[in-house]
């Protein structure tokens, strides 16, 4: 069934074939804090398969994500919590948000809600993490959405660039992804974002 599934939004995919001159803007288009990287379905035997990247801070030099869709089944959040002597009721799944400081707990949040390390992404989300948001999380002071990470995505500059530019890129750009594609689920996360990126490439041709 999932194979069907992908195999059909492949085939949307590929029916939103633009003139080289609208290839050639979007292929311009940076990557900003909000966007998202999806991976492309040619790549769909890579590690990188059906990956849905939230990009949290992008510069020059480099730039940062969280991975949206992959939960860490194998890790007991309120165990963790217990040991550290938290009595944690919230959410207990964590997405592994990355390989790059995997200790590190994130949480991607709408961005009414605020910690005392708090960083806003974009008009919507905020990013947070420290001691205080674990704190604030139990005593039921919570976000209107959130979602918890353990570690990050990271690429230098010209890694990502290439990337993107290769004849097969491996990602496609979404860069106003809406709020309501964000706080879906993992199970159907990555078919939303390539059907959303779809009708917004059809947009901007029509």
């Amino acid at each position: 069934m999932a194979d069907h599934c992908q195999t059909m939004v492949v085939a949307q995919l590929k029916k939103a074939v633009l003139p080289n001159e609208t290839q050639r803007s979007l292929s311009n288009m940076q990557v900003r804090p909000g966007s998202l990287l999806i991976a492309h379905p040619a790549h769909n035997r890579s590690e990188r398969k059906n990956q849905v990247i939230y990009i949290t801070e992008s510069n020059p030099h480099s730039t940062l994500g969280l991975v949206l869709n992959q939960v860490v089944s194998s890790l007991d959040l309120r165990g963790i919590m217990s040991e550290q002597g938290i009595h944690w009721n919230g959410d207990s799944r964590v997405y592994r948000g990355g390989y790059n400081n995997p200790n590190a707990l994130v949480m991607l949040h709408t961005d009414e809600w605020y910690s005392t390390n708090t960083m806003q992404v974009e008009g919507t989300f905020s990013i947070s993490s420290d001691r205080l948001m674990i704190e604030k999380l139990e005593m039921g002071n919570e976000p209107l959405w959130y979602r918890l990470f353990m570690g990050f995505e990271a690429w230098d500059a010209s890694e990502l660039e290439h990337q993107m530019r290769i004849r097969k890129p491996k990602w496609l750009l979404l860069a106003k992804p809406s709020q309501a594609l964000l706080e879906l689920s993992d199970k159907n996360l990555w078919q939303n974002a390539v059907a959303e990126y779809s009708q917004d490439v059809f947009a901007n041709y029509i």
